[in-house]
């Protein structure tokens, strides 16, 4: 498993709500949470996924398009392996 975060800074919620309607309410293949919320000057969304390929997949089915419509800025992006994914609702 990996976590993905994403530091996108200028970023607004209105802008990650606007990405949300664009995109199937589907939970996507291979991701196991996703969270997102305000950070320091921007947005920080946090997910973790079975594979980077899922990932990828996620990010070519119109995520970007979607994040490059709505005006966010390239996001600083950090990846980890996951050793431990608990407490999940």
């Amino acid at each position: 498993m990996v976590c993905r975060m994403y530091d996108v800074s200028g970023a607004t919620l209105d802008q990650y709500d606007q990405v949300n309607q664009q995109l199937s309410s589907e939970k996507p293949d291979g991701v196991r949470v996703h969270i997102a919320g305000e950070s320091d000057g921007g947005i920080r969304v946090i997910e973790v996924w079975d594979s980077t390929d899922d990932i990828d997949r996620y990010m070519q089915s119109g995520l970007a398009e979607a994040m490059q419509e709505a005006g966010i800025p390239e996001p600083t992006i950090t990846d980890f392996e996951v050793h431990k994914l608990d407490w999940i609702g």
